[in-house]
């Protein structure tokens, strides 16, 4: 069936034209838009195109019945616009591309002070040297009047479109004019009257679409993100009439996350996007009635209003902290550290307005999620974990019993790898053991200090790679396997280096008090320190003997689970 509700198409605009459309606005730039930034030079050249009929590419703008927070200034221009006028349009025009080129017209036609190199304020008044046939600014005019036999060959471009019969007259009176002069000034004049800017448009386009088409299009490859449209959609102006706040919602994430800077928490890097699903499944818990409008999809994201938003803002932060401290007490250091992050979106749901939550049921769940064999990357995964499992236990109803299957062969055989699940699972879960430094049986690896100093956990090779290299491997053995890995503290890691483990244990354990209790912190079997030759089965045997003990330590954290360990 053909869409008939979707429709591109072209016209040309003359410069003057276009630059009316952005001062009246005609033309909107949504705030998801970065700032001006163009450098001076790149506005001498775009100008410089423009006056040899250079093409200069397309300018796309979306037209749509959704209204955007856009920006009130840009390049020092301060769009004259009044905020509840424009609010009132029944459709709006919003430029995707092309934006750093249609103000670079609007500043130097219309006037405007920004900041460039060092924060220097410049004036982007632009100016044409009819004499050399050659754009600059006004920071140069007093440089430029003293090459030129009379300062009135130095035209303020702005003021070319209202030029008369009269002015001609006058300039071709001047001393030093000529034919090259005469030619310049009438290519000038020539390219505000010809030159034609193709302007692209296209609407019936769902504003979850419009990311698609922003990557696609943006000259600069920026990735524009579903949040910087939900931002500008749900933006209302404090100035608007019967208002006592506006409302920004960059602002209350910014707000959120520094709760969580002041808590030396790593979740303050959490997605937005993440933070607004968050929200939605709250104000979908809350929601009665037989269509639910709130999920975490594209589609479901735009039933968030402003109202909605501001209403409860202040019960879903709590809810959504309240869910970062679950996890950080679960050893969750921080998002990266989620086999997946969708897993904090139904203990999100769950503990939402709940005033007494099973947080022990709660915790077993997410290690049998995330050793499970579900993806659990789609949002039908997410609401049937919501409205099914946690629901249910909400209500005293436990109808789904949990079980899990572990395997020692998948533990072994599976490489680290950061983007894995099983990897960030299985990396996640040794976190809980509170792992120690080989060097310090008091040195928490993974606590506050030591992560906000690092970019990430440092991990070490159990047998380090390099020791491994020349060995003859069994098939389906890796140095690089879940079982090989730990956590230490980067310096440690440097000293051990590429030594044998029999080695560099025997050092460890013979000048560390409370060695075993370190080795216990990160699930390694005692008796494969206590050899004295390294054979290299020795290497198998002991990813099975670790992956024998993690999976054992796994089991007995999931009393109520049916936990099931295969080989």
């Amino acid at each position: 069936m053909i869409d008939d509700s979707r429709d591109i198409g072209t016209e040309d605009f003359k410069i003057m034209e276009l630059v009316k459309f952005l001062k009246e606005d005609e033309f909107l730039i949504p705030t998801f838009q970065r700032e001006f930034v163009w450098e001076p030079s790149n506005i001498i050249k775009l100008w410089d195109s423009i006056y040899k009929f250079y093409p200069i590419g397309n300018i796309l703008y979306w037209e749509t019945e959704s209204f955007l927070h856009t920006h009130r200034k840009l390049g020092g221009f301060v769009f004259p616009h009044n905020e509840d006028t424009v609010r009132k349009f029944k459709k709006w025009k919003y430029i995707l591309d092309g934006q750093q080129r249609a103000t670079a017209l609007l500043v130097s036609l219309l006037g405007g002070k920004g900041r460039v190199e060092d924060d220097v304020e410049f004036d982007y008044t632009l100016y044409f040297d009819a004499t050399k046939a050659n754009f600059f600014f006004l920071n140069e005019f007093d440089k430029k009047k003293d090459n030129v036999s009379d300062k009135r060959f130095l035209i303020r471009v702005r003021d070319v479109p209202e030029w008369t019969f009269s002015f001609g007259r006058e300039i071709a009176s001047i001393n030093g004019y000529n034919d090259e002069i005469e030619h310049n000034l009438e290519q000038l004049a020539r390219m505000f009257h010809d030159y034609k800017i193709p302007v692209v448009h296209i609407n019936g386009v769902e504003i979850s679409e419009v990311c698609e088409i922003f990557e696609r299009i943006n000259q600069e490859g920026r990735r524009l993100h579903p949040v910087d449209i939900i931002v500008a959609r749900t933006y209302r102006n404090e100035d608007l009439p019967n208002n006592d706040k506006g409302f920004y919602l960059r602002d209350n994430l910014n707000d959120l996350k520094n709760i969580l800077v002041n808590q030396s928490s790593r979740f303050r890097e959490i997605d937005d996007l993440l933070i607004i699903q968050m929200i939605a499944l709250c104000l979908r818990k809350d929601h009665m009635g037989s269509r639910n409008p709130f999920g975490i999809t594209p589609s479901a994201l735009d039933n968030l209003t402003t109202d909605l938003l501001e209403k409860n803002w202040d019960q879903c932060q709590e809810t959504i902290l309240d869910t970062i401290k679950f996890l950080t007490d679960l050893k969750i250091h921080g998002p990266e550290m989620l086999p997946f992050s969708y897993y904090a979106l139904p203990i999100c749901y769950y503990f939402h307005r709940n005033k007494n939550p099973n947080r022990d049921i709660a915790r077993q769940w997410f290690w049998v999620s995330s050793f499970g064999s579900d993806d659990f990357r789609s949002s039908t995964d997410v609401y049937n974990s919501c409205e099914g499992f946690f629901k249910d236990l909400e209500l005293d109803e436990m109808k789904h019993i949990l079980s899990l299957t572990i395997s020692k062969t998948k533990l072994i055989q599976t490489s680290y790898n950061y983007r894995n699940s099983l990897s960030r699972a299985v990396l996640a879960f040794m976190a809980t053991q509170t792992p120690l430094d080989f060097k310090d049986s008091h040195a928490v690896v993974l606590d506050n200090v030591y992560l906000s100093l690092s970019h990430a956990p440092n991990l070490h090779h159990i047998y380090p790679q390099n020791f491994l290299k020349n060995e003859p491997l069994p098939q389906g053995v890796s140095p690089d396997s879940l079982m090989n890995i730990c956590f230490i503290r980067a310096k440690t890691n440097t000293q051990i280096g590429d030594k044998n483990p029999l080695s560099y244990f025997k050092i460890f354990s013979s000048s560390i008090r409370g060695f075993s209790h370190i080795l216990d912190s990160h699930l390694i079997p005692h008796e494969f320190i206590d050899q004295e030759q390294f054979q290299i089965e020795d290497y198998q045997k002991f990813l099975l003997a670790r992956a024998s003990l993690f999976a054992e330590t796994l089991k007995a954290e999931l009393p109520d689970v049916k936990v099931t360990i295969v080989d």
